[in-house]
């Protein structure tokens, strides 16, 4: 139930023996459907939520009803680990697929970490890479152009994915709508709708069936001014390949829903 994290660890250089003892705590192994809420905004829990397959968002929401993701969670990723220590949460966390996660106690990772270091060195590590990456989707909606930002997100996404086992050689699933990737970069439907056509015709990505496609790694990377130092990870970077005159044609945008 662990091996996405521990993948993540191995990826980072750290050895993720230490961790792998709550394999042993008899960790309860949860399911949740497409759009239901793991946890909302004001919940208190005496457990951590570790993501083992699916893709969630954290959220917040505004007295209008306005949503911003805040962040993307991938598997091996923590949904709440800031929970451990601060047990009301000021943000939800909702499944973009459907999901399964395993909840830990916090008093027995408690004891886990009081009786080897190494293993709150591996928890303080894995909070310092979320605030990196916080910072960094900061930057991007504040001082990087729309296609910068947008072509960041891919492009971290594509390292983040790779280093659990989720992506091809130089593709990925991103099951999101036109909506939620609005939510995501905090822009409007159609403005989303026309970077996407603008990155599709600079021939940096092609984008089907929920499935993106970087055709030149080097040319998105240039566009976002990605460095993946901040994720902390040995980088998987796909090789660029030419782009094929099909693939443009084969990623036509629908006009309300990005497939």
């Amino acid at each position: 139930m662990l091996d996405a994290f521990l993948l993540k660890l191995g990826r980072r250089g750290h050895d993720g023996e230490p961790i792998a003892r709550l394999s042993q705590l008899g960790l309860r192994d949860r399911q949740f459907g497409q759009d239901q809420d793991l946890t909302r905004e004001g919940d208190r829990s005496p457990n951590v939520t570790l993501l083992t397959d699916g893709l969630a968002a954290r959220y917040k929401l505004l007295s209008s009803g306005r949503r911003q993701i805040t962040t993307l969670l991938v598997p091996g990723d923590f949904l709440d680990l800031s929970s451990f220590l601060v047990p009301r949460r000021d943000f939800g966390v909702v499944a973009v697929t459907a999901c399964r996660a395993v909840t830990i106690d916090n008093e027995q990772l408690r004891r886990i970490c009081e009786a080897d270091r190494a293993a709150s060195y591996l928890l303080w590590t894995e909070t310092c890479i979320e605030a990196a990456i916080q910072r960094e989707w900061l930057v991007s909606m504040g001082r990087r152009s729309a296609k910068g930002q947008m072509a960041h997100l891919f492009c971290e996404l594509m390292v983040r994915l790779a280093a659990v086992g989720r992506s091809e050689a130089s593709a990925f699933h991103l099951p999101l709508t036109q909506n939620e990737l609005a939510d995501v970069l905090g822009m409007s439907p159609v403005h989303v709708n026309r970077i996407l056509k603008e990155l599709r015709r600079d021939g940096v990505i092609a984008w089907l069936n929920y499935r993106i496609e970087i055709l030149d790694w080097q040319g998105l990377a240039d566009v976002a001014e990605f460095n993946p130092a901040y994720l902390g990870l040995q980088s998987v970077v796909p090789v660029s390949k030419p782009v094929a005159a099909h693939a443009q044609d084969a990623t036509a945008a629908p006009a309300q829903t990005v497939k």
